[in-house]
């Protein structure tokens, strides 16, 4: 078991805080009618934002947000490719 230094605690807050500060600022973005979408390319899955990348942990951190709802139009019916912000 490792105790943790105040330095490391707060280094890893530091980190949560800026993927949360990221993912609010994607959510502020798909409240004024942006739409994140998923893409999958020959290297993998991409999100994206009005053309920008997201990062995946960022993204997954989005579409976990309650006010995001999935518009469920992608090949399967069971994976959604794209999410939209909706009203509490």
């Amino acid at each position: 078991m490792t105790i943790h230094s105040v330095a490391s605690i707060r280094r890893a807050r530091r980190f949560q805080d800026r993927r949360r500060e990221k993912a609010a600022a994607v959510i502020a973005t798909m409240a004024r009618g942006a739409s994140l979408n998923l893409t999958h390319t020959q290297k993998g899955s991409v999100f994206s934002l009005n053309g920008t990348v997201v990062a995946p942990k960022i993204a997954l951190a989005v579409v976990n947000d309650v006010r995001v709802c999935s518009v469920n139009d992608g090949l399967f019916p069971a994976t959604p490719q794209t999410w939209r912000y909706v009203e509490p």
